[in-house]
């Protein structure tokens, strides 16, 4: 009998509608507290309490600065960030991580790690270790270009990587710090003494912000943030001013030829300024996803993927940026229908631009985007 009504009532649904969406999750956006350190290091803390862990992170913010013919420094410095001190090889870094069932990942301008809180001191005095002294060791740093060396082999043959340099290139000149792309002579030019350079001028804690998540107090923070970061010595970083790129006076068309690829590459991209915080950022975002900002109802993928089947996903980005920012509409298509699908393309992106979304549109979008705000708040 409870099979019978349960098949009943399973057989009732009507599978053809979409289910009505629940109410609005309650989003708990924690208090912060923020405090300057002596060094000038910003300590941004944040308490949860809901389990005993705690999450740290740290950005430095500074202006980016051109590599000229070694292209690509900071990028191999982000891989070697913690390849040893001089009390540390790598190997050991990684084993006391583990043994603490914590995480740690670092990079040229910061660092993330998780542990229980009752693992603070001892993982912060690993973390301040690896990220403060780090000594880019000549045979990790002889692995990495050798890795990604074999990587920048195989980019002529990849049409995505060959677009993503190609954007950086058209958006933004190589006379421009996000304009500059790795090649191969760049990578043999890095040394161990430009890793160290860059470290001792750009990684200071007058430009650094450490945020803490968890089971911890301001208080408690402030103190272990001044135990661990505290004789870190501030020092006047430099600056180089970045000047904007040059706007295109018209459209461009720029191509890539790859013989035998199957699938083009297509990037309809712009170099826009937009920095966080502009005014019209709302707005713009909401016009993104109704175009194609990962929404699957979105122009882009209802035209190029449902009607057409040019691809299986068609979408475009807008991001925000201190010094300037990018938008981008981009698919993977048959090559055989390259020409129709850019055509399909500029008239979506005119159509954005020229034709006010419906109600559905709208709402979907905000929708969208309000649920994923409220997802990333599930996390530190």
């Amino acid at each position: 009998m409870l099979w019978a009504v349960g098949f009943t009532a399973s057989a009732q649904i009507d599978r053809s509608k979409a289910p009505e969406p629940g109410p609005a999750p309650e989003l708990n956006i924690g208090t912060s507290t923020e405090v300057k350190l002596a060094n000038g290091m910003t300590l941004i803390v944040v308490e949860n309490h809901k389990t005993p862990s705690v999450y740290w992170s740290m950005t430095l913010e500074f202006q980016p600065f051109q590599e000229g013919d070694k292209a690509g420094m900071m990028d191999v410095a982000s891989a070697m960030m913690s390849s040893g001190t001089e009390s540390r090889t790598k190997a050991e870094i990684a084993e006391e991580i583990e043994f603490l069932g914590a995480s740690f990942n670092a990079s040229a301008t910061g660092f993330s790690a998780r542990s229980l809180s009752k693992h603070t001191d001892t993982l912060l005095e690993i973390v301040a270790d690896a990220v403060l002294n780090p000594t880019f060791p000549q045979e990790e740093l002889d692995k990495v270009k050798t890795q990604m060396g074999s990587n920048l082999a195989n980019i002529g043959t990849s049409p995505g990587e060959i677009s993503a340099n190609l954007v950086a290139a058209v958006n933004y000149s190589e006379l421009h710090p996000y304009g500059e792309v790795m090649t191969e002579e760049s990578l043999e030019a890095i040394a161990q003494e430009d890793l160290q350079a860059y470290h001792r001028k750009y990684f200071r804690p007058n430009v650094a912000y450490l945020i803490a998540i968890g089971d911890i107090t301001p208080e408690e923070a402030q103190a272990k943030a001044n135990k661990h970061f505290g004789t870190w010595r501030r020092s006047n970083i430099p600056f180089e001013r970045v000047l904007p790129p040059a706007m295109p006076k018209g459209m461009e068309v720029h191509f890539a030829p790859v013989e035998g690829a199957v699938q083009s590459t297509i990037n309809v991209t712009h170099a826009i300024p937009f920095p966080p915080g502009h005014p019209d950022a709302a707005a713009a975002q909401v016009a993104n996803s109704i175009l194609g900002g990962g929404v699957f109802s979105g122009r882009l993928m209802q035209n190029l993927r449902e009607d057409k089947a040019f691809t299986y996903g068609a979408r475009s980005s807008l991001r925000t940026d201190p010094v300037m920012g990018q938008f981008s509409a981009y698919a993977d298509v048959r090559t055989e229908v390259t020409d129709s699908a850019v055509v399909e393309f500029l008239y979506e992106i005119a159509r954005i631009r020229n034709t006010q979304p419906d109600s559905t549109e709208m709402f979907t979008a905000k929708a969208s985007l309000a649920g994923g705000f409220a997802r990333s708040l599930e996390s530190p």
